[in-house]
This record gives C-alpha cells, sequence and structure tokens, in this order.
C-alpha cells in the first residue's frame, strides 16, 4: 500500500464520541470535503465489519464518481477502516483513536491506495496526494469543530 495522505490531530472528545461520528459513514460528508453524499446500502449497523456505503465523491478529473465503500475492520473506540472499489486507485481509509489525556484524543486518519500499479503509482497518486492531502487537512478542522461543539454549547 502506498499512503496517500494523513492528519493527526488533538480533540477535546471521549474516544466513545469520536469513534460514534468516523465509524457512521453517513456523516464523512459532514466534515470530509469532496463528499457529495454518502448513504448505507445494507442494514448492518454502522461501525461493523462488512457495512457497505454509496459515496459519491468529486474527483479533480471527471467530475463525479461513484464508489462502493466496505467497513474492513473495526475494533470500538481504537480504529476503524474501510476500503473502496474505486479503480485504479483502490482507496484504503484507516482511523485510529488514541486516548492522550481526560476527555481528550489523538485522531490520526489516513488514506492508502492498494493499488499495486507502476503506471498508478507514477501518473496519478502525486495528484492524488496532493488534493487529499489538502482535504484531509479541511477534514481534520471540520471534525475537530464537529466533535468539540458539544463541549463549547455546554
Amino acid at each position: 500500500m502506498t499512503l496517500i495522505a494523513r492528519t493527526t490531530t488533538a480533540i477535546k472528545c471521549s474516544s466513545e464520541s469520536a469513534f460514534s461520528v468516523v465509524s457512521n459513514m453517513e456523516r464523512f460528508g459532514d466534515w470530509f470535503p469532496g463528499v457529495k453524499s454518502i448513504k448505507s446500502i445494507n442494514n448492518l449497523p454502522h461501525g461493523e465489519v462488512g457495512k457497505k456505503y454509496l459515496e459519491i465523491v468529486s474527483v479533480p478529473i471527471g467530475g463525479e464518481k461513484e464508489i462502493e465503500i466496505t467497513v474492513k475492520e473495526s475494533i470500538r473506540f481504537e480504529r476503524f477502516v474501510t476500503e473502496g472499489r474505486f479503480l485504479p486507485l483502490l482507496p484504503r481509509m484507516e482511523v485510529v483513536i488514541a486516548n492522550s489525556g481526560e476527555n481528550e484524543i489523538s485522531l490520526q486518519w489516513s488514506m492508502y491506495s492498494r493499488s499495486d500499479s507502476m503506471a498508478v503509482k507514477i501518473l496519478l497518486l502525486p495528484l492524488v496526494k496532493k488534493t487529499m492531502q489538502k482535504r484531509a487537512n479541511v477534514g481534520s478542522v471540520r471534525l475537530k469543530r464537529l466533535l468539540e461543539r458539544p463541549l463549547l454549547d455546554d
């Protein structure tokens, strides 16, 4: 796998709150740029391995793409992993949540390409990396605001 983008953010919230938001992919568009829509396409609960979603995302070249997303790994309050059926990139998203203090976490969001194609690595990934890192940076700020908002409202 090839790393495309990564952010690590300190957030004042519980690991339970963070996990409930990131493992419900129907909320992905609430904080991650470029997501036009995302909806469940099976009846499994959010955060369960095998849960599937259909995402419509804007792409730099070609407008919008429809991507089937599947939850591949889910460890409550710690780790959440999805993979998308989007050729030739074959994206994999990983979220790792670690407690870093009382009511504070460190959340690491990463996007990888599962493609082994040398053409993808040389021709496509440089463009994708730039776009996805920008989106990841904005997304991490939005996610932090979303998760810390209940504390601000108290």
